[in-house]
């Protein structure tokens, strides 16, 4: 009896407890119900949340802001070598203004002879399609750009990649030279004899500047030329001064 008795009164101790919790349920923790919350509905659009991370985000360029005006509107320059008779349009510039690797190696490719094509300086490149579009020439003829270097004979720009000579057809060959005298860091050689007459163009340091009345196959001394501005003018360089924005 004394065990039935205290069974019996457990056994409705716990059937209250049981009935109180049922008219009394446990509040939802709060990570769950903010969980649930947070949620969307079935199909519920994700629009305004895109809005709401760009809303935070980098701006995004506009494709047009790419572009610069003077790249887009420079035509193509037509490079052929006087020694083999290639030829080839070039366009060296990208619609942004910044070099085509692509423009380059066909520049190269094309002012390749006997010595064998061998990658030019891109700042040489530059700078005579800086010199032809100044002139307004629609064409560029090589001379000679890469020379294999000569046995026990130290390397000059030409057999390192880094010198052309070259004629714009149609611009007196002085005249180019004058304005390639008046860039930064270069080198600048007039060939006067009647039959070569081109200009000789190469990038180094410090602006050296010459002439050279040696026939075809001669080499004779050349004979310096006065430029007392060198230093100011070579002090201002900068990659903007490559560029072809000094249209006359």
């Amino acid at each position: 009896m004394y065990r039935g008795r205290h069974a019996c009164a457990f056994g409705v101790v716990s059937l209250l407890l049981i009935a109180d919790c049922a008219s009394h349920p446990a509040p939802i923790p709060a990570v769950a119900a903010a969980t649930v919350t947070a949620t969307p509905a079935d199909g519920a659009d994700d629009t305004a949340a895109a809005a709401e991370l760009d809303e935070f985000s980098p701006p995004r360029p506009d494709p047009a802001t790419l572009e610069v005006a003077w790249a887009k509107q420079l035509p193509a320059l037509a490079v052929e070598c006087a020694n083999t008779g290639a030829r080839a349009d070039v366009r060296l510039y990208e619609a942004d203004g910044t070099v085509d690797p692509l423009g380059v190696d066909t520049f190269s490719l094309i002012a390749a002879d006997s010595n064998g094509v061998y990658p030019l300086n891109p700042r040489v490149v530059r700078l005579a399609v800086k010199a032809a579009h100044h002139f307004d020439a629609k064409t560029l003829v090589v001379v000679s750009a890469y020379r294999k270097p000569r046995t026990r004979q130290a390397l000059d720009h030409h057999s390192k990649g880094e010198a052309l000579d070259f004629k714009l057809p149609g611009v007196d060959y002085k005249q180019l030279a004058a304005y390639l005298r008046s860039l930064p860091r270069v080198g600048v050689g007039v060939y006067t004899d009647p039959r070569t007459r081109y200009v000789h163009l190469d990038v180094r340091d410090r602006s050296f500047h010459w002439l050279d009345a040696s026939p075809p196959g001669v080499t004779w001394r050349e004979a310096p030329l006065p430029d007392p501005r060198q230093a100011l003018r070579d002090a201002t360089y900068s990659d903007e001064s490559d560029l072809p924005l000094d249209h006359k």
